[in-house]
């Protein structure tokens, strides 16, 4: 079964066979929008475009970096580089300023190579350089940039001689800016994880899946495009700021689909429920849904449940969830339940969750839930390690270790990481924390303090260094934590700054920080807490852990009532004078997304702590209103309802 030597043979036996034009890979764009191509359109595709890079020099064993918003443009590009021989290395298109920092951090962490974007895109990278005063490299950047939709030329693509140890492609986890970490994966390493993943799903032989995850993140590209090529599964591919915008339209296409594959994190499951919640429930069938991935984030039990709860009367089968653990570095899968047999859990002891502890089984009110994450998958050996390595017993918790021929050799150009991460005898120390029951992993947290925000991991140390830009914060005297309340279902953004003067003047910097946060980061900040002193220690390294679980604990309570308590005396009227009709359109539908902020005509959206879910919905409101007035960037360049009002004014007169 599946036994590929390439990704690039997997491509080419679908398109010769009979799956070739009968499954098909759909583009959702919209309710009634959806662009199509089978195996044999895809694959005629990926040569002409591969024509075009070798035209432009590109060659065997060199990096593409595919900053490509457009799923179907960036499959065709993708799959026209592994015919090629070349290394695509995919990078989450957008114009924010986190998104342009990671492409130019990787950019240049890789050499300078090739990058595929449309002249947007290509633009304001540019302006974003020459910002930083690097108006050398936003020129090379843009000699080596190729169009996302280039002229055709008339040679003909050579095929390379790609075999399975060369490299298919360099992921670049989530939160990779001041110290990117890519994963390199080869051929072998992709193709050992889809027949384990394909096993361990029980795939039939007509799976179908609808996914609305990035192509840039590896559930979205192993999980829900290249397992499906490789078993000549028809899937479909929903833009993912289309679900930001509209989440029920993923449920009506898994139900006009007849899917039997989904997939979503936490986040997508909250984002779902509120859109019900505001909406009703549509009348849909989901009874053909056989497995719900859930994964890419610690899984919270009671949201899951909850969302099994709500969607019951369409007929979604309770044993669909299927919780999962998995990591870039195992290419995607690591553990896996058993299919059908749903979500379960064990309650143990809060706060007994250290490094050689053995869990206390504890269903009390102080207990933590933590979901059963399934047993290793075929090809994968997992150890739970005490501080010297040593394998620990049963209920034990430890370092979550991984091994087999779906794990990573290591990341590209990155001594230190690697010596972090690698135990010997081919083990890779993951940077979890958890233990086995009955043959089943549990995770209980993190060793490397990652953040986990709307399914992407953050490293504390960028965060902390956009926060270091504002005014009157010291170098240093800041700590960013993901913290989650024990009734919570997610993290949230906690934001530490030692600071020792009246709460009154902290308020200043308090808007700055989480507006930074916001407009770089696309992050809410929860909380922007002042604290004495920073917690270290003897080496001088930063506990973050220590004051997240002091803030979890209600340590900062009554400090933070104090904020509250002054902000709104603070806070700016909502009902200040308007622009006009306009403006007030403009606040109602804030209002409307955001009920629980007091939204005033004057208040910056990045600054109040907007997500960029809400910022999402927030443009699909005035589309609906004023459609192809305003594009999602330009909330970027005016940021406030006065400001966004006469822009809307200006672009109406002309």
């Amino acid at each position: 079964m599946l036994s590929f030597n390439t990704l690039i043979d997997a491509l080419d036996a679908q398109a010769r066979s009979d799956t070739g034009e009968s499954a098909e890979i759909g583009f959702i764009d919209g309710a009634s929008d959806e662009r199509r191509l089978s195996y044999r359109m895809l694959s005629r595709a990926a040569l002409r475009l591969l024509a075009v890079l070798q035209h432009r020099g590109a060659k065997q064993g060199d990096h593409v970096i595919l900053f490509v918003a457009d799923n179907l443009r960036f499959l065709q590009f993708f799959w026209a580089a592994l015919h090629g021989g070349m290394v695509p290395v995919p990078i989450a298109a957008g114009v924010g300023e986190a998104q342009l920092e990671k492409l130019v951090r990787v950019w240049k962490h890789l050499g300078q190579p090739r990058v595929i974007a449309d002249a947007k895109h290509l633009e304001r990278a540019r302006a974003y350089l020459e910002k930083q005063g690097d108006g050398a490299s936003a020129r090379l950047l843009a000699d080596g940039t190729i169009s996302d939709e280039p002229p055709a030329v008339e040679a003909e693509a050579v095929r390379a001689d790609v075999s399975a140890d060369d490299i298919a492609f360099i992921q670049f986890s989530s939160g990779s800016t001041g110290d990117p970490k890519g994963v390199v994966l080869t051929h072998a390493n992709v193709l050992a994880n889809i027949r384990a993943i394909s096993e361990g799903s029980r795939f039939g032989d007509d799976e179908v899946a609808v996914s609305w995850m990035p192509l840039t993140h590896d559930m979205g590209l192993i999980g829900f495009h290249l397992t499906l090529v490789c078993n000549g599964f028809s899937h479909y591919l929903m833009a993912t700021d289309l679900f930001a915008r509209r989440p029920l339209l993923w449920l009506e296409k898994a139900a006009e689909k007849q899917a039997t594959l989904l997939c979503s994190p936490n986040f997508g499951y909250r984002h779902t429920l509120r859109a019900i919640a505001a909406k009703g429930l549509p009348a849909l069938d989901l009874s053909s849904v056989r497995l719900i991935y859930n994964g890419a984030e610690p899984i919270a039990p009671t949201l899951a449940r909850e969302f099994l709860d709500t969607l019951a009367p369409t007929d979604l089968d309770a044993g669909s969830m299927f919780a999962v653990y998995g990591l870039a570095e195992a290419s995607l899968a690591a553990t896996f339940p058993q299919p059908g047999s749903g979500l379960s859990s064990l309650s143990v002891t809060r706060g007994e969750l250290g490094v050689g502890q053995r869990v206390q089984f504890d269903d009390g009110d102080s207990a933590v839930e933590l979901v059963c994450l399934g047993a290793p998958v075929t090809g994968t050996e997992l150890r739970i390690a005490d501080a010297d390595g040593a394998a620990l017993d049963t209920d034990v918790v430890g370092r979550v270790w991984i091994r087999g021929d779906n794990v990573t050799a290591g990341y590209y150009r990155n001594d230190a990481a690697n010596e972090a991460a690698r135990m010997g005898e081919g083990w890779l120390d993951t940077g979890d924390l958890g233990f086995l029951h009955d043959g089943d992993l549990f995770i209980t947290g993190r060793a490397k303090e990652i953040i986990f925000v709307n399914g992407q991991n953050h490293y504390p140390q960028d965060l902390e260094a956009i926060v270091h830009r504002a005014s009157g914060v010291e170098h240093n005297k800041v700590a960013a934590a993901g913290v989650r309340a024990p009734a919570a279902d997610a993290d949230e953004l906690v934001l530490f700054i030692v600071f020792r003067g009246h709460l009154e003047d902290f308020l200043p910097m308090a808007r700055e920080v989480a507006g930074l946060i916001n407009q770089q980061a696309g992050l809410a900040v929860a909380r922007v807490v002042p604290v004495k002193h920073m917690p270290k220690t003897t080496s001088g390294k930063l506990q973050r852990s220590q004051l997240a679980s002091a803030y979890a604990a209600g340590e900062f309570a009554a400090v933070t009532e104090a904020l509250d308590a002054l902000m709104q005396a603070d806070a700016p009227q909502a009902a200040s004078e308007s622009s006009g009709d306009v403006a007030t359109d403009l606040k109602a539908i804030c209002d409307e997304v955001v009920p629980d902020k007091n939204i005033g005509f004057d208040d910056d959206l990045f600054e109040i702590g907007l997500s960029s879910l809400e910022l999402a919905q927030i443009h699909e409101g005035i589309e609906q209103r004023w459609p192809d007035r305003l594009e999602v960037t330009d909330l970027f360049d005016y940021p406030t309802i006065q400001e966004l009002a006469a822009y809307l004014e200006e672009r109406r007169a002309a």
